[in-house]
């Protein structure tokens, strides 16, 4: 073993013991171990509450629509803004696009909130502009129940880091494929479709993965501008973990290790589908 590994050593030690067990804690409460509150029998009673729950799959439908909305439209966007970043050379816009990635979550939906509320800088716009007689009248995007406002949060966040990486992959890709594609008389959508899209679909993956399972178990945007009537998995599990009554808090944590296997589930599923794929190992 050389040098490097051995002073890395005591570092994955030390955080390898409190990651694991932390989790085996959570795992031992999840399952009703918890003799703080006098529950001294293992059983999945947690589990079959939480999923048994109405409100549970409420806000795990909530919670799928929101992650996969913001993630699809923003692999949608991402992809299309890289390309157009491949076009200019120019480096401030660049640095001026990656801004957002820096901005932690809070801050952008409080400009989020500020900018298209109803109380908002757009809303007083169109009141002095006499587009709208009063704030009430401009449409409700913070706190409604499709989420517009969290959606865009995620957006403004996202758009630019997949941008950002998947320009960083288009720029080693080989394109001289696309120039004889197109000399023989194939079709943009054509050499999309069947050159680049194979050749970047394992990064376009990954970021699924990664934007899929952050905004799945999001918990500040939701919290600042969701709507208390339609909560997402996160604010379930919260509001269960800050009860009074102890009892609840099993049936939290089981809540997360359900969050967690379906992040799972879903990242596996991606990685299945992506094999297949035409730009899959498979397939290669």
């Amino acid at each position: 073993m050389s040098k490097k590994k051995l002073l890395i050593l005591p570092f994955l030690l030390i955080n390898g013991v409190v990651i694991f067990a932390a989790l085996f804690k959570g795992i031992q409460i999840s399952l009703g171990y918890y003799p703080l509150i006098g529950l001294n029998q293992i059983s999945l009673t947690n589990y079959q509450q939480v999923l048994n729950d109405p409100f549970f799959r409420k806000s795990l439908g909530y919670s799928c629509y929101l992650a996969l909305t913001a993630t699809f439209l923003s692999l949608l966007l991402g992809v299309v803004l890289s390309f157009l970043l491949l076009k200019v050379k120019t480096p401030w816009l660049h640095k001026i696009i990656g801004l957002p990635i820096s901005l932690p979550h809070i801050i952008v939906s409080l400009m989020i909130m500020q900018l298209i509320g109803q109380t908002g800088i757009i809303s007083r716009i169109f009141f002095q502009l006499g587009l709208i007689q009063e704030v009430g009248q401009f449409p409700l995007f913070i706190h409604d129940p499709g989420g517009v406002g969290i959606i865009l949060v995620f957006l403004y966040k996202e758009v630019p880091y997949v941008a950002i990486t998947t320009l960083a992959i288009l720029r080693q890709l080989q394109l001289g494929y696309v120039e004889v594609a197109r000399n023989l008389g194939a079709s943009t959508i054509r050499i999309f479709f069947s050159i680049i899209l194979p050749m970047i679909q394992k990064t376009l993956m990954t970021l699924f993965i990664i934007l899929f399972c952050f905004t799945f178990a999001s918990f500040e945007v939701p919290y600042l501008l969701g709507n208390p009537s339609n909560q997402t998995v996160a604010l379930t599990a919260h509001d269960l973990f800050t009860q009074a009554d102890l009892t609840t808090r099993p049936q939290a944590f089981a809540l997360n290790f359900v969050m967690s296997g379906i992040c799972l589930v879903v990242a596996t599923i991606a990685l299945i589908i992506s094999r297949i794929l035409p730009g899959g190992r498979k397939a290669a």
